[in-house]
């Protein structure tokens, strides 16, 4: 007698398993659910990237240290040429700008700058405040400012401490569109006495 249906025989049977294995793992490339989707992504899920980080920069305004405007120097009152009557003295040291585009087209500028306070052998103890201008000048040498603003940086140093860092980050300053202007910034100790 004979049957319709063939008979398995050991090479037959390698073809049917190699075929099943291939389909099952195809059918887990589709979805990164499967393992074969775990394995090459790592088994992460894919990050997602915002466009602004690929955009280019914007331009920012160039940083300018005032002349002569680096360095304060505080005596004990009625010791300005005396060495130990020195209370402290301050430096800007390093400065740098970021800026970011506005929705109005104005670029909003984000403005570090620091420096140090070192002590003097007149200084007991407490807290320095730092005076620091900064201004949006136009392009010209002896042109008007746009904006102009003093901020103060408060440092505390111990009696007979060693330099302190300080910093001062900012970013409130706002530069109309297509205005070339520059930043002139330091220290600004008003009229002295």
């Amino acid at each position: 007698m004979s049957s319709a249906i063939p008979a398995v025989t050991g090479r037959n049977l390698k073809a049917i398993a190699t075929v099943g294995l291939l389909t099952a793992a195809l059918a887990g490339c589709g979805g990164a659910d499967g393992i074969a989707g775990k394995v090459i992504s790592g088994g992460q899920e894919p990050i997602e990237i915002s466009p602004e980080t690929f955009a280019p920069p914007v331009p920012c305004p160039p940083l300018q240290l005032k002349s002569n405007t680096f360095l304060i120097k505080k005596h004990v009152r009625g010791k300005d040429n005396d060495p130990q009557g020195l209370l402290y003295q301050a430096t800007i040291v390093d400065w740098a700008n970021t800026c970011t585009q506005e929705p109005d087209g104005s670029r909003r500028v984000k403005i570090g700058l620091s420096g140090d306070v070192t002590t003097g052998p007149a200084w007991k103890g407490g807290e320095v405040v730092l005076p620091i201008r900064v201004a949006i000048v136009p392009g010209g040498s002896d042109a008007k400012p746009l904006s102009s603003e003093l901020l103060k940086v408060p440092v505390t140093l111990g009696a007979g401490a060693p330099s302190e860092t300080w910093t001062l980050i900012e970013n409130k300053f706002v530069v109309p569109a297509g205005a070339s202007v520059k930043i002139v910034f330091g220290f600004d100790e008003g009229r002295r006495r």
